[in-house]
Formats: C-alpha cells, structure tokens, sequence
C-alpha cells in the first residue's frame, strides 16, 4: 500500500495545481505524471493482500436465478472470485493508449473522481471511476472503485458492474444474456468488514 501512496497523492496534486502554476522546471516530468493512469490493478492487490495478511474473515453473499446462499469463504476463495476485477489492466500498454481520462473534483463531499472511458466497442472494459477522499496533511484514500464490462462469451452477452468499496467489501453485478432470451442476473458480494 505504502508504494502505492505517493502515486495517488501525485495524481491529486497534479489535477489541483496544474491549471494555474507557472511554467514548469521540468515539463517533461510533469507530462509524464499527467499521462499515468490510476494504477487500479495494483490497488485492488494491496487490499487482497491486506485482508490476506491480516487474516480475516470473510463472508460471501450470492444471488442467482436458481440458488441464494451465505457462506464462509476462505482466503483462497476470497482471492479467486475477485478475479475479474484484475483481468485486464488498463493502465499499461497496450490498453492504455485506448482510453481516455477525465477527472473532476467535488469540494461539497470533498472527492476526486477519475474516470476511464473507451471508444473502442471491441474492448471488454468499458469504464472506470476511481473516487479519492484527498487529505492535505495526510495520504489521499481511495473510497471506492467501479469497473464497468460488456463481453460476448461464445453466444452470450455479458454485462458486469464491478464495485469495490475500500477495506469493507467487493461487489459483481451480472447479466448473462444468450441470444435472443431474457438476460438472467446473478450478485455477488464478498465482504470483510464485520460492520458491513
């Protein structure tokens, strides 16, 4: 986590004091900070490891179609069925070149929402909002992440609404639609927070 921090306090910084600053001494370190991307991927590891490594425990929460189950998961588990939030990282190339990123900055909560989009139809991601709670004294935290996904799987349609809120709990919404038929919805919450 500690490698991460420094990373997102830079991406804050940059937003807030980029617009009005005076020529920079080095320009091209500053381009080089405004083109990277909120590292998604290696945040949702450090928090797969902190519940890892703290050892605690964890409760799944799912709802499909046909069954509705509560159950203890082991780590193990824990770690496996929050794979689709890790599939694809858009923060490196070759995927980084196809998105775009916009930012805006709420004073009334007060967050900062960084939001990847693409226009390729082609690639699984969608969108991603990654929203920062900024702290002038100490490290910006991140509140939540939200990860949006279409993808064909042989001949269904699959939509998936990634949402993972900070050191609580992890969440996947999802659509399976085969051709023509009505889509079926499955939830899927995985939590480690008892006050959740």
């Amino acid at each position: 986590m500690s490698m991460l921090r420094p990373t997102v306090t830079g991406l804050v910084t940059l937003l807030l004091f980029s617009c009005g600053s005076p020529e920079s001494k080095n320009q091209e370190e500053a381009s080089k900070a405004a083109a990277a991307f909120f590292p998604v991927n290696d945040y949702i590891s450090s928090q797969i490891k902190k519940v890892d490594s703290l050892q605690l425990p964890v409760t799944r929460y799912y709802s499909g179609p046909d069954s509705k189950d509560t159950v203890a998961l082991s780590l193990e588990d824990f770690r496996a069925q929050a794979a689709p939030f890790l599939q694809e990282d858009i923060s490196m190339e070759p995927l980084k070149g196809k998105y775009q990123e916009s930012s805006f900055a709420d004073q009334s909560i007060p967050s900062i929402t960084f939001t990847y989009h693409t226009k390729d139809s082609s690639l699984p991601i969608k969108r991603v909002d990654v929203i920062l709670k900024p702290d002038p004294v100490m490290t910006d935290q991140v509140k939540s992440v939200y990860i949006e996904k279409v993808y064909q799987k042989g001949d269904t349609l699959v939509n998936e609404k990634l949402f993972w809120k900070a050191d609580h709990y992890y969440q996947v919404i999802q659509s399976r639609q085969v051709k023509d038929n009505p889509p079926t919805m499955s939830q899927l919450k995985v939590v480690w927070d008892p006050t959740e």
